[in-house]
Order: C-alpha cells, then structure tokens, then sequence
C-alpha cells in the first residue's frame, strides 16, 4: 500500500508538472502572432534572470507576418537545462517556423505553447504546415484575431460523413466572414481540394453557426469578423478509411 501511494504521488506531480497547452493549428496561430516567419538561430545569450527568456539573434530565412526581426526571446533555458516544464531550448543553426508576440516589454518572444515548427524533425505534416502559412500570408499577411472562434458540430458530423474520400491535395482553406458574429455571411476559398467537395464545404460552412470567446474582455468588438477554418485530408492508415478533420495533428 506504502509503494502504491508513492507510485500515485508521483504520477499526480508528474502531471501537475506537464506543459499544458490549449491546441490550435498553425491558421489560429497565424492569426494571434505578432510576427509569423521562417528564421534560424544564428547566436544564442545567457539568461540575464532566472525566469527570464533568453535572446537569441536570427536570420530571416522566409517572412510572413509582421516587422521583419533580427533578434528573437524564447522561454527557456540559455544551457538547455529544464528550468519548467514548458521550457524549450534552440541552439544555433535551429531551422524554425515561429509565432511570436510581443510581450509586455515590447520584446518578439515565443515559447512552447506557440507550438514552433522544428524543421530537423523533418515531418511530413511540418512541409505541409510551412506551405499553408505561405498561402495564408500571401493571401493576407495581416489576417489577425483575439478571440476563439467555435464552430457548430454539425460542420464535425459533415466531415465525418466524407469518410473513405480521395483527393489528391493535403488541406484547403476557407475565409468565413460572420457578420453577426455567429451566422456566415460571406465564404471565400482560399486554397481548396477539388470543385465538388470545396462546393459541399462551402454550403455546410455557411449552414453552421459559431460562438466567439474573446481572450480578453477588452478584446471584445462588434460587428463583423473574419474566421479561417482549416480542412485537412489524411489518407487511410492501418486499416482506417481515409477521412477529413479541421485537426492538423
């Protein structure tokens, strides 16, 4: 009984220790940073503080949103260390797509839960996610939102019914204007599949309804706003159907 209770303690710390992140996709996160970009770790400095970020300086290596940078924080650990749990270390020569904010000291920082693409995973999904950035940013490079925008299930059950389909694209994106802040009044393809499901996409978008959750009550605003909903295809695996999700894990 003693061992089982330490064994219990330690799973429970465990847990309280993990690094808990809300997910988003890489559009959501395109929409909430202050500078979306392509860059690589070119010199990294020592934390000047204990629960500080460490200054990193970096080069551009494709841009996408925001003032362009020569300097980057990242919450972290400056030796690699694990100071907490959400802590992340980069070191140079790191080939990065980051979103960043600009924090309460004006400084451009990201950390774990701005969920950075490193590109020496060298992951199918991080090719694709880099490409849908590109599209969002020349489609338009300052798409920003503050708020959480929740789409009704009936759109989930839509894209649970095309289970087994065949497409040859990875992901489209749709624009979607809610003018009331819950009923679409205007959709626009941004990158699509294929003329008849893009179609069947856009009429079940405009039939859905939505709930806007500001992140801030000051972030609050009326009137219209734009949503970009995300739709990746994924081909069928061990024995699953191919299927369609707004999840880009």
């Amino acid at each position: 009984m003693k061992y089982l209770i330490i064994f219990i303690f330690l799973v429970l710390s465990d847990q309280a220790l993990a690094c808990r992140c809300a997910f988003s996709t890489p559009s959501d996160r395109f929409l909430s940073a202050d500078f979306v970009g392509r860059i690589k770790i070119v010199k990294v400095y020592p934390n000047e503080a204990d629960n500080k970020p460490y200054k990193a300086d970096v080069e551009i290596i494709e841009h996408f949103k925001g003032d362009k940078i020569k300097s980057i924080y990242i919450a972290g650990r400056s030796d690699g260390s694990l100071g907490s749990s959400c802590d992340v270390f980069y070191p140079e020569g790191s080939d990065l797509l980051v979103f960043a904010r600009n924090d309460s000291g004006g400084r451009v920082s990201f950390g774990m839960c701005s969920f950075p693409i490193d590109f020496k995973n060298n992951r199918d999904k991080d090719q694709r996610d880099l490409e849908s950035i590109r599209v969002l940013s020349k489609y338009d490079s300052t798409l920003t939102a503050t708020y959480e925008p929740i789409i009704s299930s009936s759109f989930s059950e839509f894209l649970e019914s095309k289970k087994g389909i065949e497409l040859k694209e990875q992901y489209a994106l749709f624009e979607v204007i809610l003018n009331d802040q819950v009923c679409p009044s205007e959709i626009n393809l941004i990158k699509g599949f294929e003329a008849e499901i893009d179609s069947e996409i856009i009429d079940e978008l405009f039939k859905s309804t939505w709930e806007i959750r500001f992140h801030r009550k000051e972030d609050s605003v009326e009137g219209a706003l734009k949503v970009i909903v995300p739709v990746y295809f994924y081909l069928p695996e061990r024995g699953e159907k191919s299927f369609l999700s707004t999840n880009g894990n």
